[in-house]
């Protein structure tokens, strides 16, 4: 057995589940976790350089006129349409993986047992050379659609947008070294989770 670090890279489609399971694993276990999504956030908040940035790209419109705040709703509604507009959001947000790399680093250093990255685009933004292990979330197209509609309270229309704008699970498959479903129970998927994830801890 060894001290060394282990980061588990987590991506798949949006509304497959990541988070939900992910946070489970959280409460129970307590590893280090970093969200890459939401890390992206912070960086155009307002004043920030990406804020600006946005702004000039996108317009005006983009921004919530009673915070301040850039309307993730509205630019989503915006960049989700079209991948050469997702490309100008990432290049106006700028270089989010130096963020990731160095809380990665730190637990490194710091010599935390297992760290967890989230990130929809955790293979094509390489993260992936960052992790020990790589696990994919899919789950049946449709079932994705009826959530997303549910828990962003998108229309149809909207939601297929979100839905067409990803990578598919099977472009990714490749990549992954434990792929999970989520199409069966809660229960089931989180036992199928933990399992394999008590086998890490015991074989670090």
């Amino acid at each position: 057995m060894n001290n060394k670090t282990i980061i588990i890279g987590i991506t798949g489609s949006i509304a497959t589940g990541k988070s939900t399971y992910i946070q489970k694993l959280i409460t129970e276990f307590s590893p280090e976790y970093c969200d890459a999504d939401k890390l992206v956030h912070t960086l155009y908040e307002p004043e920030k350089p990406a804020y600006h940035r946005i702004i000039k790209e996108f317009g005006n419109e983009v921004v919530d006129q009673k915070t301040n705040f850039i309307d993730r709703q509205k630019l989503g509604a915006i960049v989700f349409k079209d991948k050469e507009l997702m490309t100008k959001l990432t290049n106006a947000i700028g270089d989010i993986g130096s963020e990731v790399k160095r809380i990665v680093d730190n637990w490194i250093f710091t010599e935390k047992k297992i760290g967890i990255v989230e990130a929809v685009n955790l293979i094509e933004a390489r993260y992936i050379e960052w992790c020990d292990q790589v696990w994919l979330f899919k789950v049946d197209s449709q079932i994705a659609l009826e959530r997303l509609i549910k828990r962003n309270n998108l229309s149809l229309v909207e939601a297929e947008k979100r839905i067409n704008s990803q990578t598919s699970w099977n472009k990714r498959a490749e990549y992954a070294n434990f792929i999970i479903d989520t199409n069966d129970a809660i229960d089931k998927v989180y036992k199928n989770l933990k399992n394999e994830y008590i086998n890490l801890l015991t074989h670090q």
